[in-house]
C-alpha cells in the first residue's frame, strides 16, 4: 500500500479539493459506509421522514425547498426532493411550480396554494384579482382543480396537494378533485407553523377521521417539541412527514436546537467553507430529532399518562 501523504498535501487549497483513483486508497470506505448503515437503521425505524426546509450542504435524505429558492448543490444532495410551492409569493403559477419541478430534478411537487388574502396586503397585491376567489380557501381549491389539469404522471412527479383549515371542510372539497384524477391521495397540513403542538395534533386526528389511515399527510413547518415526538411514537400512523426550517435558522443565527427542539446558544466557525460545517450540524440536529422518535430511544418509557405539557 502506498505511503499515506501529510495531511494537506493532497488540497492545499479550497480549489484542490477532488480525487482520482489513486487518492482513495488513502480511505477505507467500509469505515465510512458501516457509520452511514448505522444511521440508516436509525431512519428505517422512524415513523416520520423529517424533511430539511433548508439549503445547508449536507446528505439529509429528505429535502424540502420553495420554488424560486432551490438550490440545486443542496437540494440534489438529497435522495427524496419535495419542490414547494412557495406560499409567499401569490405571483408563483402551477405552470411555475411543475416545470421547476422538472428542471430541478424534484421527486414530488406542491399544488400552488395561497395565505389567508390579508397576509398579502403589504406586498400591495390584489388577490381577488390574481386569483379570481374571494378566499384563500376558494383560491386554493380552484389552484388545486388547475393543477391537476396540468400535471401529467408521466411527466412530472408524483404530488402533495394542500390543505387549508378547517381541513374537515376542505378536504370535502378537494378529495373529489383528486379521486377523479390520475394523482395519489398525498395531503399537506397548511397554516399550522406557528400553531401550538396540541393544535396540530388535533388538527390531524380530525383530518384522519374523515380521510382515514391510507392518504399520506404531510406537517408543512412542524417542529418536533416533546409534545409532538410523544404523539408521534404513541400514534405513528398520524403523520407521514414533517418538514422544518428550524435547525437550519438556529444554526445560522449561533444557535442550536437541543432535543426538546428549543435553540441553544453556539458559535459557529466564520469564514470559507462554513456552510458545509453549518450543514453537519443540521445534519446532526435532524438525526437527534429522528432517534427520538425510534424504539432506540428511553427517554418516553414510562407509564405515566404523559410526560409532556402542551
Amino acid at each position: 500500500m502506498a505511503k499515506r501523504p501529510e495531511i494537506g498535501s493532497i488540497a492545499a487549497e479550497v480549489e484542490d479539493f477532488h480525487a482520482d483513483p489513486a487518492d482513495l486508497e488513502y480511505f477505507d470506505p467500509k469505515l465510512v459506509l458501516g457509520y452511514f448503515q448505522r444511521l440508516e437503521l436509525i431512519m428505517e425505524k422512524c415513523p416520520v421522514n423529517i424533511y430539511a426546509a433548508s439549503s445547508l450542504k449536507h446528505p439529509w435524505p429528505y429535502r424540502l425547498q420553495k420554488v424560486g429558492e432551490c438550490a440545486p448543490a443542496s437540494f440534489w444532495r438529497s435522495q427524496y426532493r419535495i419542490l414547494d410551492s412557495n406560499i409567499t409569493d401569490p405571483r408563483v403559477t402551477n405552470k411555475d411550480v411543475l416545470e421547476e419541478a422538472i428542471k430541478k430534478e424534484a421527486t414530488a411537487v406542491v399544488a400552488k396554494d395561497y395565505l389567508p388574502f390579508h397576509l398579502y396586503d403589504n406586498q400591495e397585491f390584489d388577490m381577488e384579482a390574481l386569483t379570481g376567489e374571494s378566499n384563500h380557501v376558494d383560491a386554493t381549491t380552484q389552484s388545486v382543480q388547475e393543477f391537476v389539469e396540468l400535471h401529467e404522471s408521466d411527466k412530472h412527479p408524483p404530488a402533495y396537494i394542500p390543505l387549508q383549515a378547517p381541513y374537515s371542510e376542505h378536504i370535502k372539497k378537494i378529495r373529489p378533485i383528486i379521486e377523479e384524477s390520475d394523482l395519489e391521495e398525498r395531503y399537506m397540513l397548511g397554516g399550522l407553523k406557528d400553531a401550538a403542538p396540541k393544535k396540530r395534533i388535533n388538527e390531524a386526528k380530525a383530518l384522519r377521521e374523515e380521510i382515514g389511515e391510507d392518504p399520506d399527510l404531510h406537517g408543512l413547518g412542524w417542529g418536533l417539541s416533546d409534545a409532538l415526538v410523544e404523539e408521534f411514537r404513541k400514534n405513528p400512523e398520524l403523520i407521514d412527514s414533517v418538514d422544518n426550517s428550524g435547525p437550519s435558522q438556529a444554526i445560522l443565527n449561533e444557535g442550536l436546537l437541543d432535543k426538546h427542539w428549543q435553540k441553544q446558544p453556539f458559535g459557529l466557525v466564520e469564514g470559507q467553507m462554513r456552510n458545509s460545517v453549518a450543514g453537519l450540524f443540521e445534519f446532526g440536529m435532524l438525526l437527534q430529532a429522528t432517534h427520538r422518535l425510534t424504539e432506540y430511544n428511553t427517554e418516553f418509557n414510562t407509564e405515566q399518562q404523559s410526560i409532556i405539557e402542551y
